[in-house]
């Protein structure tokens, strides 16, 4: 665990690929959590016939997950630049 938290440190921000069965993904909820306790904004991207039914892991926003559109990721993209440690 110390491990995936440095890299975490070391990133401007987390993006999590949100499957079916995500709810039950406990490792992915840690990182979710060692990424907010670091300031790193984080959101998520529906993939795998995922959608805005299906569980979110603990610790990610709904309002915080799109679906996989490159338009859609690249603006939360540069929403990020200016959110938690990305500040200037």
């Amino acid at each position: 665990e110390s491990i995936v938290k440095d890299k975490i440190n070391k990133c401007n921000m987390l993006i999590v690929l949100v499957g079916k069965t995500m709810a039950s993904a406990t490792g992915v909820a840690k990182e979710i959590t060692m990424a907010k306790d670091q300031d790193v904004p984080v959101f998520g991207v529906y993939v795998d016939g995922a959608d805005s039914t299906s569980n979110l892991p603990a610790g990610l926003q709904r309002n915080r997950t799109i679906s996989w559109d490159w338009e859609k990721i690249a603006s939360a993209i540069d929403q990020m630049i200016g959110e938690g440690k990305n500040k200037k």
